[in-house]
């Protein structure tokens, strides 16, 4: 057999198939950070993780300021389930307005309608009543003078009490005050404004819901139908009032003189305070007597720009408002041991919390007032309490 010389063997050494390139996996990487499709997996996962623990902890937050103060507004079992869904709703609205509802992009909403007011129907109020006979003619006189077309007053006296016919009359024979019984109810002030929207919505364009103790002041406006029907507010169904809080003015016992002219140092503003509601909005709920209309489309503050809500209970005052309500919460310290005696409109002297809705108006009266030990004495004496 012929040998195979090395040289041949050197010459004619194999070679590798020209073999077309197989085609390399395609992987996901990074140059410049050198990720691979497994550590950008990771990377992603990890960003999700941290958003959504943020997103948790913002939920817990809300909900925890929602648990504080659902208290206050003894709201049925179905009323509380719709709050804790709004609470959830808030991101989802925040992110929506910015980004859906936003003119900056093209698929933004143009169709909204909000039904601006075509007609003067004149602005209407709500009004809830226990023991309020000693200031019933200064509040409504005051809101006459304001341009209210009528207010609609809910009797929650006591069977036996007080009432609001006997201050009343004239009011009430010239058709401003229509009186509605309401006497003996417990924890009646929801229930009212809810009557009291869907019965009266068509006789009115606003519907301002107020207690007795609340006065609206508008800085550049005399009266309430040019402040309302001004143009920065035909978007809004919903105008929010801030509250600033008066204290006793150092005053001890009632007297015959108006509570506007005794009650003149104003404290701070509260985040919380009463709104105006468009009467143009179908099937709404009552759900707290602070913002009627919690989660309809376009709340506004009292300069006539759109405002998100923290809670249902609390939003904030613009810098250099143009109305708010002025809120003789406390009056003296006789006049506030009246005010505990009664309950109020959402908590009754029988409720399950009604020590701690106590305690809390009684903070409310220190932080507002000085505290000498006389005004000590007539609060821990108050008969007919059940905390002392």
């Amino acid at each position: 057999m012929e040998e195979i010389s090395k040289d041949f063997i050197i010459q004619n050494k194999f070679k590798k198939p020209n073999f077309p390139a197989r085609k390399k996996k395609t992987i996901l990487k990074n140059h410049k950070l050198g990720l691979n499709l497994k550590d950008f997996l990771l990377v992603l996962l990890l960003i999700l993780l941290i958003l959504s623990s943020i997103l948790i902890y913002i939920l817990l937050k809300r909900l925890k300021n929602f648990s504080n103060n659902k208290m206050s507004n003894n709201l049925t079992k179905i009323e509380e389930k719709k709050n804790l869904s709004i609470q959830f709703s808030e991101i989802y609205s925040i992110l929506y307005d910015t980004f859906i509802d936003s003119p900056k992009f093209s698929f933004s909403r143009t169709n909204h309608n909000f039904n601006n007011i075509k007609e003067n129907k004149g602005v209407g109020m709500c009004s809830l009543c226990k023991n309020e006979n000693l200031y019933s003619i200064e509040f409504v006189s005051y809101y006459q003078k304001l341009g209210i077309k009528k207010i609609i007053i809910y009797d929650n006296n006591d069977i036996d009490g007080e009432k609001p016919e006997d201050v009343l009359q004239d009011f009430i024979k010239s058709n401003f005050v229509e009186i509605i019984d309401a006497r003996g109810f417990k924890s009646a002030q929801i229930p009212a404004y809810n009557h009291c929207y869907k019965k009266y919505r068509n006789q009115f364009d606003y519907i301002a819901f107020l207690d007795f103790d609340e006065f609206i002041v508008i800085e550049n406006n005399k009266n309430i139908n040019d402040y309302l029907y001004d143009s920065k507010f035909d978007k809004c169904e919903s105008i929010l009032l801030n509250w600033v809080m008066y204290g006793d003015n150092d005053l001890v016992r009632y007297d015959n003189r108006t509570m506007i002219e005794r009650f003149t140092k104003p404290g701070k503003k509260w985040n919380r305070g009463k709104s105006i509601t468009r009467t143009n909005i179908d099937n709404l709920l009552v759900v707290t007597v602070h913002n009627v209309g919690y989660r309809v489309n376009y709340f506004c503050n009292s300069n006539g720009n759109k405002i998100f809500l923290r809670n249902y209970l609390d939003f904030m005052a613009p810098i250099e408002p143009e109305s708010y309500i002025k809120h003789f919460y406390t009056k003296t310290v006789e006049e506030f041991c009246n005010k505990l005696r009664k309950g109020g409109g959402h908590i009754n002297n029988d409720h399950p919390k009604y020590k701690t809705a106590i305690r809390q108006r009684i903070n409310v009266f220190k932080e507002y007032n000085t505290m000498t030990n006389e005004k000590i004495e007539i609060i821990k004496n108050c008969s007919g309490l059940m905390i002392f």
